[in-house]
Order: structure tokens, then sequence, then C-alpha cells
């Protein structure tokens, strides 16, 4: 049984196109994660499955039922708002349960012991007799996310719940909730534009851009495989570097080359369309290493310490490149550096469209995944 499924959903706000025909199924007990720049539409997705909004045209199923012109309170669905959406004059109790009497078929003391047990569950027991006034955010967040437990809904919505937290709690409230749904296996499908978010707590992570969906898969398919460069760019902490260049034949070589550098693919499974084509080269800033033997050279212009690694910013052959180095790699600004690459972990897209045409993990990895020598790369 699919838990959630969006056919061919559009949604039109006058001349804009928020959500463009968009097909999405969710597993019955999947945590699914929506991400996406800001605008993109992922958002309005959420509130049309919720029935906040009415879709212009296409369908929405929960569990086979079509519910696409069902009220709300008619769907069995739970949301769990960005801005908490509490009732300030209510205490953390009575926001629990707001409603549930008349919305359900709960008793009096089924309602009682539901919100026991969401409050055990969430570690507010201490809290319920608060108002959201003398709540931290953190406290807040989990209130309301009590009030969609207590209700025991086919289906959790969340609207990027954790991105008024602080960096630390959000952190901690990452983990609670991948907890929370691993006990539950409630049907879940969670919005944010928080990537790192994403790819933490998603079983697979749906990647919007411009009102569409450009690729679901497992968080680490994702990043391993991306279907696009705005896929690619958008998935990691930093993104990958792409670089526009050429792909040529060299002898029994190929070599991605743009300026004076040059890379030589470690496979010969390149789409033989794309030779001695405009192609863009792409590779993660994780997967190039300092080396004083590296033929390819970096002009540093920026240093980032992150504490746990140094991100490097700078220039080869007059394209800008991110590095990711050890923390105390001493490296700075006006530096010049020599660089090798994971030749596993090379990537290209077509120049025209952004679709992936090769990823090499896929092809000499998987041949030698004992394979640890880098891809030559030259000066031309």
């Amino acid at each position: 049984m699919t838990g959630i499924k969006l056919t061919n959903l559009k949604k039109e706000f006058g001349d804009v196109t928020a959500v463009n025909g968009v097909d999405l199924a969710v597993h019955e007990g999947e945590f699914l994660v929506l991400v996406g720049p800001s605008g993109c539409g992922k958002s309005t997705t959420l509130r049309l499955l919720a029935g906040l909004e009415s879709a212009t045209s296409g369908t929405v199923t929960i569990n086979d039922s079509d519910v696409t012109d069902a009220e709300p309170g008619e769907r069995d669905v739970a949301m769990v708002f960005q801005n908490y959406a509490l009732y300030p004059h209510m205490t953390a109790r009575r926001n629990m349960t707001f409603g549930l009497k008349t919305a359900t078929d709960f008793s009096s003391t089924q309602v009682d012991e539901r919100v026991a047990e969401a409050a055990e569950t969430l570690d507010i027991t201490d809290l319920l007799d608060r108002k959201p006034a003398a709540l931290s955010g953190g406290e807040k967040q989990r209130v309301a996310i009590g009030r969609a437990l207590v209700r025991d809904p086919e289906v959790f919505l969340m609207d990027e719940p954790l991105s008024n937290l602080d960096a630390k709690l959000r952190v901690q409230m990452r983990a609670e909730l991948a907890q929370l749904h691993a006990k539950l296996q409630t049907t879940t499908l969670y919005v944010t534009h928080d990537q790192v978010e994403a790819m933490t707590l998603g079983d697979r992570v749906a990647v919007m851009d411009d009102g569409a969906i450009k690729q679901v898969a497992p968080p680490q398919e994702l990043y391993d495989r991306p279907s696009t460069r705005f896929v690619a760019e958008f998935i990691g902490s930093p993104g990958m570097n792409t670089v526009g260049a050429t792909l040529d034949r060299l002898g029994d070589r190929l070599v991605v080359s743009w300026a004076d550098v040059g890379v030589e693919l470690p496979a010969d499974d390149v789409p033989e369309e794309t030779v001695g084509e405009r192609v863009v080269f792409g590779v993660r800033p994780e997967d190039i290493h300092r080396d004083p033997d590296g033929p390819l050279s970096l002009s540093v212009t920026v240093t980032e310490p992150l504490g746990d690694s140094l991100l490097v910013r700078g220039t080869t052959g007059g394209r800008e490149l991110e590095v990711s180095l050890p923390p105390r790699a001493g490296v700075r600004a006006g530096d010049e550096i020599s660089l090798a690459v994971d030749g596993d972990r090379l990537h290209l897209f077509d120049a025209e469209t952004g679709a992936a045409v090769y990823h090499s993990m896929s092809s000499s990895a998987a041949q030698n995944p004992d394979a640890t020598e880098p891809p030559t790369v030259t000066g031309q």
C-alpha cells in the first residue's frame, strides 16, 4: 500500500505556477524528505496534501483513497508547522487536545491516556501545565509534535519544524525525530530547505526546484549519483564543484579539460556522443586532496576553518574551486597548493540540459573497488 501518492499535481496562483506537475509516492511507513531552495514549491505541495490549498489539477491519494477534494479534517493527516502554531492562552496540555474530542471518537479517558503517552515519548510531561510563553523553542516544538501524535493520524506532515531552533537544538531534535519515527513508523512527509537535515532524516529524499521534482532517491544515492547538475550542486555541504569543460580523446585516454588543466577519466564508458563536446565536469570538495606531487595547482583566495575541516576556496585554470582539507592543513589565502582528485568520484553533466551523463563511481569503482590510484591531471 502506498501511504501518499501525488499524481501530476499542479497549483497556480494567477500567472505563477508554484507546483508544476508533481508526481511523488511516499511508501507506507516511510519518512520521505522534500528538500529544495526557498520558493521552489515544497511548502505549497505539503499544503495541497493537507487540504489547506486546493489543487489546480492532478490528484492526491492517501492510503489508496482519492482525497483531492476532501476537507482537511477528512484526510486523517496531522501537520506540524514551522512557527509551532500554539494558542498562547492555552496550556501545553490544552494545545495538544484542542478540538480532539469533536474531531475524533476518542473518549475523555482515551484523550488523557494519549496525551500522557505522547508527553512521555517527547519528554514533556513536566511541561503540560505551562503556557507557550513559559516554554523554550525546543519545548514548543515538542508540544506541537505532541499535538500531532495524540491524533494518531495515518500521515504526518512537517513543514520545516526545526528552522526556528538554534543549531545545537536542531541537531538534537533531528535525532529525536528519527527515533520517534523508528518507534511509530507513521508515513511522514517532511519539508525542509536544509539539505543536511534532509540527508540525515530521510529514508528517501525528493529534491525539488522550480515547482518540479528533480530526483527521488536514498540520501547516499543522491550524493553519489545526482541525476542533474542542480541536484549535484544542491546536495552536499558545500555542494559539488562544477566547471564548464571539453571532453576529448587523447590516444587511448579520455580527458576533460578547461584552460590549461586536464583531468583523465578512469574508465572508457563515457557516452561516445559526448566526446569532443562541451560538458560540465563535477567533483566534490571532499574528493579533492592535497598532494605535494599533484599536478593540479590551486591559487588560494579564502580559507574557512570549520573545526573538523578547513574549507579552501581558490582558482585553478581560471575557474573557482572549493576543497575540503584536514583542519590543521596550514593553508592561508595567497598560498599556491598542489592537489589531486579521487578518480572514483568524478562526474560529467550535459552542458545544455544539466542531466548527468557519467559517474566514475559506477564504472571504475564498480570494476575495481579496491583501486586507490588517482587519475592523471595534466597541464595542456
